[in-house]
This record gives C-alpha cells, structure tokens and sequence, in this order.
C-alpha cells in the first residue's frame, strides 16, 4: 500500500521515490498518483503539513512544545472571532497562531445557496493563512514562553516582542482576546 496524504484543503499527495543526482534514493510528495510510490515513509523522517496545507516529508523533529499546550490555544482559539479563522502549528520551541483573512460571514451572503456545512467546507479549504501571533519557549523546565505578534507597518514587518515571559496558561489569557480586534494592533 502506497504512502497518501490527505491535505486539509481535500488533496492528496502520494510519497514518490526517485534516484538523487549523485546516487541513491530520495523521496518526495506529489499530487500525482502514478511512478515510483513509496510503501512506507522512511525511518528517522516524518509527514509535515503547513497551516496553508502543503505538505513535506522532513526530517523528524524533537518535539519541545508539548500536546497539552497547542490544546489550550486551540480551545483558547476555539471561540468565534469575527468569522476569522486561527490554527496552531508547533515547530521547534515555536507556538505559532495563523489567521485567515478569509470571512465565513460574507461566504454565507454569495454562497446562500450550499448548506452550513458545504459554506464551512469551502471556506476551510479556501482560506489562506499569515502567522500573526507566537509563543517561544524560553524556559524548558519552568515551561515559560515569550510572546510575539507579527508588526506590519511598512518599515518594520518583523517579529516584535509584546510582553515578559510567563506561562502559556497566562499569556493566552492575556493575548488570545485580542486576536481579530484592533486592540491586537496596539500590543507592544
């Protein structure tokens, strides 16, 4: 059976294989489900998939963020915000928050015509999402994060730190209300 990922936004990629230009094998995805698929996925690597839906196969990362912390933002995040749309993606000793643009609200207007379900479909698989928000772990064994928010003026469009590190637990209750308010703007 041949390695398939499904995507978020409803494609699938298929692990190909292939000679490397200096010898050996390599593997890559593709959407493409014919040539030289793979059976499994090969040791020390791992499927990863972007908050914008594309998918990697890359080395296995350790894993410093725990599962229990990318929950609490996730359920943080799970309250409606303006028909704006957040994920959470863990990568190295990063907690990163993405939002969409993208506005369920005004599908809802020109697509009245598909179900809830359909419109929130689409909308899932068409929404395009920019990192806006993040926790770095700067404290592994008291699990202390300092928290960022993406700047978007002109001249800067960078990272810029909003606050002292503290617990996870206190900053999302301190930065997540922001999220999709112009207050978020004003985070310094």
């Amino acid at each position: 059976m041949s390695v398939i990922h499904r995507s978020r936004v409803g494609k699938n990629y298929y692990l190909h294989t292939g000679p490397k230009r200096g010898g050996g094998l390599q593997h890559f995805f593709s959407t493409k489900p014919s040539g030289s698929l793979a059976e499994q996925v090969p040791d020390g690597f791992e499927i990863y998939e972007t908050a914008n839906g594309q998918v990697y196969l890359r080395r296995a990362q350790p894993k410093l963020i725990h599962d229990a912390e990318v929950d609490l933002l996730r359920r943080g995040l799970a309250k409606s915000r303006g028909g704006r749309r957040y994920k959470v993606e863990a990568r190295g000793a990063t907690i990163m928050v993405h939002e969409s643009g993208s506005d369920l609200g005004l599908l809802r207007e020109v697509a009245s015509h598909l179900s809830l379900a359909e419109q929130e479909r689409s909308s899932e698989r068409f929404a395009h999402y920019q990192p806006i928000l993040r926790f770095i772990l700067t404290e592994a064994e008291s699990r202390r994060f300092a928290p960022e928010r993406y700047c978007f003026l002109g001249g800067v469009d960078d990272w810029i730190s909003i606050g002292s590190p503290d617990t996870l637990a206190k900053l999302a209750a301190r930065y997540l209300k922001h999220l999709g308010q112009e207050s978020f703007y004003e985070l310094i």
